[in-house]
């Protein structure tokens, strides 16, 4: 049987005393973030308490593998002829650029 999840109640508005909603997080430097409530009421904005920014994850990093013994793969989805057509098309546009 699943078990209730249980709400944190939120303090009401400080200017009107609706319900607060959660609109998003603001940086707050050094890894920390804060919670951004918007009140339903009357739109006022208020910031929720100050905390570690666990959610956010770290960027990817953007890891350069090395080209195989061989040089560039195979493109298997060019075949040898419509590579050579598009290398005619791109050089009748521009014959006068250098090909590397």
């Amino acid at each position: 049987m699943p078990e209730e999840l249980t709400h944190r109640q939120r303090p009401p508005c400080a200017i009107c005393g609706g319900e607060l909603r959660f609109s998003h997080r603001e940086y707050a430097g050094r890894g920390r973030s804060v919670a951004i409530l918007r009140c339903i009421a009357c739109g006022g904005l208020v910031r929720g308490e100050l905390g570690e920014d666990s959610r956010r994850s770290p960027p990817p990093s953007s890891r350069r593998r090395p080209m195989p013994d061989g040089g560039h793969p195979d493109n298997y989805v060019l075949d040898a002829e419509t590579a050579d057509r598009l290398l005619r098309s791109l050089d009748q546009e521009d014959p006068g650029s250098p090909r590397e």
